[in-house]
C-alpha cells in the first residue's frame, strides 16, 4: 500500500474554507467537494479554527460521569459566572462573525462589479 504525500494548503485557503463552511447553508461535505478537499480535513481545519477561537486547545470532551460530578461541585455563583462570560465570549464572536459578513458581502459586491 502506498501512503499519498501530505498535501499543503495555503493558511488564506483554510480561512476561506472555513468561513465559507460557517456562512453558507451548505454541509461539510458539499463545501470540501466543492473546493477539492476531504471533508475530514475541513472538519480539522473547523476544529481547530473553533478551539482557536474559544482560546484553548482542542481537547476530548469529558466523560458523562466526569460532566456530571464537575457541575454537581458547581455553586451557583460559578455557575451564573460561567454563563455569563460564556455569554459574553459568544456576543464577541456573533459580533466578529457580523463584520465577517459585511467584509464578504463587499467583496462579493466589487468582484461581481469587475467580473461584468
Amino acid at each position: 500500500m502506498r501512503l499519498r504525500p501530505k498535501k499543503k494548503y495555503d493558511p488564506t485557503f483554510k480561512t476561506e474554507a472555513i468561513a465559507m463552511l460557517v456562512r453558507t447553508d451548505r454541509t461539510a461535505s458539499e463545501v470540501a467537494k466543492s473546493l477539492g478537499l476531504p471533508a475530514a480535513t475541513l472538519y480539522r481545519w473547523y476544529d481547530e479554527e473553533m478551539a482557536r477561537q474559544r482560546g484553548k486547545p482542542k481537547v476530548a470532551p469529558p466523560t458523562p460521569a466526569l460532566a456530571a460530578t464537575a457541575t454537581s461541585t458547581e455553586t451557583l455563583q460559578q455557575k451564573l459566572a460561567r454563563l455569563e462570560r460564556e455569554n459574553a465570549a459568544l456576543r464577541k464572536e456573533n459580533d466578529d462573525l457580523k463584520v465577517d459578513k459585511e467584509i464578504l458581502k463587499k467583496a462579493a459586491a466589487f468582484f461581481a462589479k469587475e467580473s461584468t
